[in-house]
């Protein structure tokens, strides 16, 4: 029973499309480099190889459950192929006991975490290039975090996920920097003052607020988005004078202002008084696609932004609200981004920190899969809007930085408040990031030996109660 929710776990997991797409390169060279002959040797001996361990591992499991516990891979975090997650007990009969997917779930954690806390002590990584910041050995301490989240799981079974969600992220290898949005853990573990620093960095050596506009152009659309806001001009005026300006634009600039035609299309004159009657489709649809679809999306350059609400090609559990796909010929390939969107929560924070959680998973995935060099995430809150870029960074180490934080208008009234000169650097300041980050790695083999698998058992990590009182410190709404 457990092998078997151990398999549909896994052929739903980002590493079952890894495993056989390198399963797939590696056919495809020994197809070229050898002769049929030699190939049907191979995979004879390999499938004997096979039935003999198979054959070695039921006569011990009788004997001596202990034996199983073996890895030919160091690295702790490789939770679904590693054989420790047989030794459950000294009764080698509670494995054969099992009968549900929880209990199996619960047993694949608790090796995880303890195989997390061993991992430290040994020193895994010590001298095999640790990430280095200011001197400061990186990789280090953030074993050392997740060792200290998984002393606590062990412990407590589950946490909640608004006041932990950076640490429910680092036990599948995420580091969460957010500009002055630290977790009390992780404060204890690098200190507050290495974390602000190296969220700085990071920030500032991914993203560019050194784009100019032409002040003549600003000032052009400045009073046409006024004139537009006061109706003095209508929206078809507003529009053409858009149109043509934009051609004397370079792509950015020019992206952008096709974002803003798009939202004087589609924005209500006035801001409604209630937007608790609002759906999230029509959140979405009216007030945040115009122009993200312009921004980080481009069908000639076979880029698109997606609202399907389905599972990713890069497998999974959940399901994004949106992704940022490519095409290729006639249908639609891998993802480059994801986003989420939810209408305002009120007090509890429980399904957007679930949603920021599952960002990070869906961009570390695509990651994985598709050997990105990043990977863009969006999440909505009402009409706020968080962009974060994951990249990673160093051996079992994915970054996912906050790079950009808005408010999008409710109407043709405050349109002028999005169009400042300090958004303007902000969202050409993203549109270059995804466009120049979330590609394809020229250095896939870097990709490879820093790839740590995701855990697919996280959710059963997070306390299913929802209280309001809880705290977090990300922003959803500021």
């Amino acid at each position: 029973m457990k092998i078997r929710n151990d398999y549909r776990n896994w052929i739903s997991s980002a590493d079952y499309l890894r495993f056989w797409s390198t399963r797939l390169e590696s056919n495809t060279l020994l197809k070229t480099e050898l002769g049929c002959s030699e190939i049907v040797d191979i995979v004879t001996e390999q499938r004997l190889k096979s039935l003999r361990a198979t054959a070695a591992n039921k006569g011990v499991s009788g004997r001596d459950s202990s034996a199983l516990h073996v890895s030919d891979n160091s690295s702790a975090l490789h939770v679904s192929d590693d054989s420790s997650a047989l030794q459950v007990s000294d009764d080698s009969s509670t494995a054969n006991e099992l009968t549900s997917v929880t209990d199996t779930m619960l047993l694949e954690v608790r090796d995880h975490l303890i195989s997390v806390m061993i991992n430290f002590v040994n020193e895994e990584d010590k001298d095999d290039d640790p990430w280095m910041f200011k001197g400061i050995n990186m990789s280090h301490l953030f074993r050392k975090y997740q060792a200290t989240i998984s002393e606590i799981l062990v412990k407590h079974k589950t946490l909640p996920v608004e006041s932990y969600v950076h640490e429910l992220a680092s036990l599948t290898h995420i580091l969460f920097l957010c500009k002055d949005q630290h977790s009390e853990v992780a404060e204890k573990v690098f200190s507050l003052e290495t974390l602000q620093q190296l969220t700085a960095s990071l920030e500032t050596e991914i993203i560019s607020h050194n784009r100019e506009f032409p002040t003549d152009h600003f000032m052009t659309i400045t009073n046409t988005l006024t004139d537009l806001s006061l109706s003095i001009k209508t929206r078809e005026e507003a529009i053409m004078e858009f149109t043509v300006l934009a051609f004397q634009m370079d792509y950015g600039q020019k992206r952008l202002l096709y974002g803003i035609i798009n939202l004087i299309q589609k924005l209500p004159t006035r801001p409604l008084n209630d937007y608790k009657q609002i759906s999230e489709s029509e959140l979405w649809s009216t007030y945040f696609d115009p122009l993200l679809s312009c921004i980080i999306s481009d069908p000639d350059r076979l880029i698109h932004l997606r609202w399907t609400n389905t599972i990713p090609l890069e497998k999974g559990k959940s399901r994004p609200d949106a992704v940022i796909s490519e095409k290729r010929q006639l249908t639609f390939g891998s993802n480059v981004g994801y986003g989420e969107a939810k209408r305002e929560q009120g007090f509890c924070r429980k399904s957007l920190c679930l949603d920021t959680l599952r960002l990070a998973i869906f961009t570390k995935n695509a990651i994985d899969i598709n050997k990105l060099d990043g990977a863009l995430a969006f999440q909505i809150h009402a009409f706020n809007i968080t962009f974060y870029l994951q990249q990673l960074n160093a051996k079992g180490i994915y970054t996912f930085v906050e790079i950009a934080h808005f408010r999008f208008p409710q109407s043709l009234d405050d349109l002028p408040s999005l169009f400042t000169l300090v958004n303007i650097r902000k969202l050409l300041g993203v549109s270059d990031v995804f466009w120049s980050r979330c590609t394809m790695s020229k250095r896939p083999e870097v990709i490879d030996e820093r790839y740590r698998k995701t855990l697919v058992s996280i959710e059963s990590m997070i306390d299913t109660a929802q209280d309001s009182t809880r705290q977090c410190v990300l922003r959803y709404g500021h």
